[in-house]
């Protein structure tokens, strides 16, 4: 069975008479990862190194090391540090937002736009930061 989309599942959702007829179809579609199995894929997906990324993000290289091995849990600002350090989309930022269990960019929030606009122009962490601070938001 292929990977139905988001907007697909929301449709049998809306379309079901009871619970058993869409969850099948949801628990075939989720890929559940740890953040550490995710931070691995993005590492893979964009070519890049563990300290390339942490150096990127402007996070503790101790720390940054523990959270790709799984053994610290980062608060979303970190996470959102990594984001940037990869490079990220807003779509990949999302999921590694997800992983992280840290929600997701709102573009209904002020913060949470400004860092998608930050992504989607491949912003430093520096320049995110200013632009955050220029904006009277609080920085990562």
């Amino acid at each position: 069975m292929g990977s139905a989309s988001t907007e697909q599942l929301e449709h049998e959702i809306e379309q079901a008479d009871q619970v058993n007829d869409f969850i099948v179809n949801i628990e075939d579609n989720k890929q559940e990862y740890t953040l550490a199995e995710y931070l691995d894929i993005l590492l893979t997906k964009y070519n890049l190194k563990k300290k390339d990324v942490i150096t990127a993000s402007n996070i503790d290289m101790v720390y940054g090391y523990q959270i790709f091995q799984g053994r610290k849990n980062p608060t979303r600002d970190i996470l959102l540090s990594l984001c940037v350090g990869f490079g990220l989309d807003v779509n990949d930022a999302r999921h590694l937002l997800y992983y992280g269990n840290a929600g997701t960019l709102y573009p209904r929030n002020k913060r949470d736009a400004y860092i998608m606009f930050a992504l989607n122009k491949k912003m430093n962490i520096l320049d995110l930061n200013k632009l955050l601070y220029d904006m009277g938001e609080e920085t990562l």
